[in-house]
């Protein structure tokens, strides 16, 4: 017996609107889905990447083109995320500044070299000498030790300190009459020591901590501290006033050279004796001999002006100033042997100079 028309009409349309539900469903799945896809895909090229972590901390450094479907695993980004920069130079004021390796938004992390220029620092060198360290290191992070990238907090603390101390160490193997002459060797062996220490800090190694980082190439500068400025002549030390009057700079600067003259040579440090026997180092007789003699001068003036400063009628004779030296004395006797003339015995009368 046929069913009447309004059960088949009924039936009908309610499958009509089931085929429809379906139909919305799945495509309310598919956009889901798609929406979720495209949310959660990274294309990680060879100069970017992602680091991602979970509930256990840092799992993976994407390559290539990937979907999280993990929902536990995401992106690093936001503002837990780490502080990964570094120092580098400011072309517009010569100065420094940091730039930033992962873009926080996004969690970007940029792989392309870049050069690490720390502040000037200082470093000795094996025989005691002090030089001012201008240093440049390329370098790019590592995709492979991420993890170590992701663990430090302060990741451009870490490579500065990395830095310094392998330039410090190369530094110290050498005197400074050599140091100049060796720059590219210590170049060269700042670089392989910073390598090693990544190679011995990974997870294989387990003796240092590496800091996800490859090191490319290494240069540097340097210059000496003025060893002979004397503690007074520094800038703030003088005495600005006397008797409540101020002092004009000229009149400080005067005041710091004269206390630094007082010192005398004999309160010359051994850094500054080894600076002194380095100018004399391979000069030829004739250019020690006029050096000697401009020291010996410089010394004489420093007594005279010391006896003069004291206020006191002293009686002293050239040659016992300077002012007459041995040379001259044979020149005098000589010409007067030439000329007929005996030369004065030893016990007559010297001409005297009055101050």
């Amino acid at each position: 017996m046929l069913a009447p028309g309004w059960v088949r009409t009924f039936w009908g349309t309610a499958m009509t609107w089931l085929h429809i539900g379906i139909a919305v469903l799945v495509g309310v799945v598919l956009i889901a889905a798609l929406a979720y896809i495209i949310s959660r895909y990274y294309e990680a090229r060879y100069d970017r990447t992602y680091m991602t972590h979970d509930e256990r901390g840092f799992k993976r450094a994407l390559e290539g083109k990937n979907v999280l479907w993990d929902f536990e695993e995401s992106v690093v980004k936001g503002p837990a995320a780490p502080h990964v920069e570094f120092v580098a130079l400011d072309p517009a004021t010569g100065g420094r500044r940091n730039v930033k390796l992962m873009d926080v938004k996004t969690g970007s992390i940029n792989l392309r070299p870049q050069y690490c220029a720390p502040l000037p620092f200082d470093a000795m060198t094996n025989d005691a000498h002090k030089v001012v360290v201008d240093a440049r290191v390329q370098f790019s992070l590592n995709r492979n030790l991420l993890k170590h990238v992701y663990e430090i907090q302060e990741f451009a603390l870490a490579l500065e300190t990395r830095i310094q101390s392998a330039f410090r160490a190369e530094i110290g193997k050498r005197p400074d009459e050599e140091l100049r002459a060796a720059l590219h060797d210590v170049e060269r062996a700042v670089i392989e020591r910073l390598r090693r220490d990544e190679t011995e800090g990974d997870e294989a190694g387990e003796l240092g901590m590496a800091l996800g980082v490859n090191f490319h190439t290494a240069n540097f500068t340097y210059s000496q501290h003025d060893e002979f400025a004397a503690p007074m002549m520094m800038p703030g030390t003088a005495p600005v006033a006397v008797d409540g009057k101020a002092l004009a700079p000229a009149e400080q600067q005067a005041i710091a050279r004269a206390a630094a003259r007082v010192q005398g040579v004999l309160s010359l440090r051994p850094q500054q004796l080894d600076q002194i026997a380095d100018v004399f180092k391979n000069r030829d007789p004739a250019s020690t001999a006029a050096m000697m003699a401009m020291l010996e001068m410089q010394t004489r003036q420093n007594i005279a002006e010391a006896l003069a400063a004291s206020g006191q009628l002293i009686v002293v004779t050239p040659q016992e100033l300077g002012l007459i030296s041995a040379s001259a004395h044979r020149d005098a006797a000589a010409r007067r042997a030439a000329e007929g003339h005996a030369p004065p015995p030893n016990g007559a009368a010297r001409p005297e100079l009055r101050t």
